[in-house]
């Protein structure tokens, strides 16, 4: 069975007043939909449902952190430059079909833009200068156009002159190498606007519950968990982590030796009024760091374990960043139904 992830983006948070996608000047025949009429930003495609964060980590086709922010969107569907530069890259490469990359400079510093699975008979060519908003393609047909990946567009973005062809980085680290697009442009433009696009690993857990505004979900399959994460900020996914959901079996609450407990709390959660047992725990100092695990469950936080039903069961294991706004903790795990 698979679960819903009902995602609310209703006010923007995080938004990034840089100006790589902040047009000078706007061409009067980009359409009115790619052109916000308060902040002039130009998106580059008119494809709003991101299935791919940034940051994100994947084990399918390709395995790593995901160094872009993918846009749903149709096969011929116009891709626009988001700022005036040079196309420097434009032709058919492994993994992406069509691909382009387009070179700006912005207060004397370069940055640029790679826009992947175009239709490589509508691209622009090597050499060519583009201005902010201009028509550079249209979205490729699944099959050679986009070498076999469903259609949509790979949109990355990074400081420096050089030719970066790769979608994922194998390391955390290489993911510091690259700049989030969600921080540049209006947050409440982009997010993941329906349940319909659910990745491998979101099958593991028949619950349901609210994503807050400007948050989404990876699936960490090495512990099958589902991090909640800040689109937001620079870094992976895990590294902008503000909740990590996992589950255990058993017939009572447990708790893992490797960590103090410095108080317990009994109480009901989830619009299901579930039996919960809260945790205020720290790991032990002489316990090595969690693996595969947003830092902050190495730091003292809150962890709440809820189930359905008596006897051997699935329990639930809700953890909170440190940081985390109290309110909003709360607020998830109110959202939470067992299917």
């Amino acid at each position: 069975m698979r679960y819903l992830i009902v995602s609310l983006f209703l006010v923007g948070v995080g938004c990034s007043s840089a100006s790589s996608v902040i047009p000078s000047g706007v061409d009067s025949e980009v359409e009115e939909s790619q052109v916000d009429a308060e902040t002039e930003v130009v998106l580059p495609v008119d494809g709003q449902i991101i299935y791919k964060g940034f940051g994100e980590y994947f084990e399918d086709r390709f395995s790593g952190y995901h160094v872009a922010i993918d846009f749903e969107a149709p096969a011929d569907t116009p891709v626009y430059a988001v700022y005036d530069g040079e196309v420097v890259y434009s032709g058919w490469v492994s993994g992406y079909g069509g691909v382009m990359v387009i070179r700006s400079i912005l207060s004397g510093r370069t940055q640029s833009y790679i826009y992947g699975h175009l239709d490589p008979s509508s691209m622009r060519a090597a050499g060519d200068q583009v201005l902010t908003g201009d028509q550079i393609a249209v979205l490729g047909e699944e099959g050679e156009e986009t070498d076999g990946e469903r259609e949509h567009l790979h949109f990355a973005m990074y400081e420096g002159e050089d030719v970066r062809l790769k979608g994922y980085e194998i390391s955390e680290e290489g993911v510091e190498h690259w700049l989030n697009p969600y921080d540049y442009a209006r947050p409440d433009k982009i997010g993941r606007a329906s349940s319909d696009l659910i990745y491998d690993g979101r099958e593991v857990f028949p619950i349901e519950f609210t994503v807050p505004a400007g948050w989404d979900v990876e699936y960490i399959p090495s512990i099958q968990s589902h991090n909640l994460y800040s689109l937001s900020g620079e870094g992976t996914a895990r590294e902008r982590s503000q909740m990590l959901v996992r589950y255990f079996d058993a017939s009572s609450f447990l708790t893992l030796s490797t960590v103090t407990i410095h108080s317990t709390e009994d109480l009901v959660v989830g619009n299901g009024d579930y039996i919960a047992r809260r945790y205020d725990i720290e790991k032990n100092e002489d316990v090595a760091d969690f693996v595969d695990q947003p830092s902050w469950r190495n730091a003292r936080h809150i962890v709440t374990d809820f189930r359905a039903t008596d006897g051997y069961t699935r329990y639930y294991v809700v953890a909170a960043n440190p940081e985390l706004d109290p309110s909003v903790y709360e607020e998830v795990l109110a959202s939470m139904k067992i299917e």
